[in-house]
């Protein structure tokens, strides 16, 4: 967490024996690149995760065909010299936004070969009848962003750039967004594409069962079940915050998290902490009796370089 005061901070006991104590493994660095790893599935070269083909199958139960990527819903804010980028999430579109703007985005594209698809979760996914030589950022890496840093890069860079512009405009004119402006509602200022590829082979994890939710969990639990395997339990209150760069709500899931680490720690033969910046944290009960690994404050853990995890704070507009 950015700007996080560090000093006079409670303790979490709980959770500073583990980080202390624990072996130490090394998985790829970032929550959909933990997730794929920890089901088997290797991380592209050059290329994105294809976290929307599996996302789909996870939110709609259906294997989706071809290439698929995420079309999230965006609040665009312009910033001095830069354009800001925002998640819907307080205020999503609803139903019949969705099925409007699917309407109104097909229609305008019909001859460019992509196709807007809506689930009933209100997700949005763009087929394309050809992959796209691009690379993108996930959603969650552009909140609160200068947007012009972090558009696609790859071969078809200028295509895309000009997609995501001619989308804005499209946007734009919708009737609902003009019905959010008059309500001082957040409006949708376009889509972000990110996370292309197809859904990757089937195959067997050591997960069989998920606690929690999320769509790409859930969806390589469909594309990759274990039998008699592990639990996966998906904690993302601390994501979330991190994102919106939400200090007093990351404190809160920090203190949330400490008060049920007892029961994790106990309640198994084995653990596994997954946080996301590229070490996984192994525990076994016996562990706990490495006395010569003393523990220090979480705090000293954090990263303290200013480009992770939310970008340096001259960008996050905020």
């Amino acid at each position: 967490m950015p700007g996080v005061e560090r000093n006079g901070r409670q303790g979490l006991p709980q959770l500073e024996v583990l980080l202390a104590r624990a072996d130490r493994l090394v998985e790829p660095v970032g929550y959909a690149g933990g997730l794929f790893a920890l089901f088997g599935i290797d991380t592209p070269v050059a290329a994105d995760l294809p976290t929307a083909a599996v996302s789909f199958l996870g939110d709609t139960g259906e294997a989706p065909v071809g290439f698929l990527l995420h079309a999230d819903p965006v609040q665009l804010i312009p910033d001095r010299d830069c354009l800001l980028a925002f998640d819907l999430n307080d205020d999503p579109l609803d139903g019949d936004e969705v099925a409007r703007l699917v309407e109104v985005f097909n229609a305008h594209f019909s001859d460019d070969g992509i196709r807007l698809f809506g689930s009933r979760a209100g997700h949005l996914y763009l087929r394309c009848d050809l992959p796209p030589s691009i690379q993108t950022h996930p959603l969650s890496a552009v909140i609160g962003r200068n947007l012009y840093r972090l558009l696609p890069e790859g071969d078809d860079r200028q295509r895309w750039r000009g997609l995501l512009n001619e989308t804005q405009m499209l946007c734009h004119a919708l009737e609902f967004n003009h019905e959010r402006e008059a309500q001082c509602r957040p409006t949708l200022g376009g889509l972000w594409f990110s996370g292309g590829g197809s859904l990757p082979p089937e195959g067997q994890s050591p997960v069989a069962r998920l606690v929690g939710d999320g769509v790409l969990p859930r969806g390589l639990l469909a594309l990759r079940p274990g039998v008699d395997g592990d639990e996966l339990v998906i904690e993302d209150a601390l994501g979330r915050a991190v994102t919106r760069v939400d200090q007093g709500g990351w404190l809160r899931a920090l203190a949330e998290l400490e008060e049920r680490m007892p029961d994790l720690l106990q309640g198994c033969d084995e653990l596994y902490v997954h946080p996301g910046n590229g070490t996984v944290y192994r525990w076994f009960p016996r562990l706990a009796w490495r006395a010569w690994r003393r523990k220090r404050p979480l705090f000293e853990y954090l990263d303290a370089n200013p480009e992770a995890p939310g970008g340096p704070a001259v960008d996050k507009g905020l």
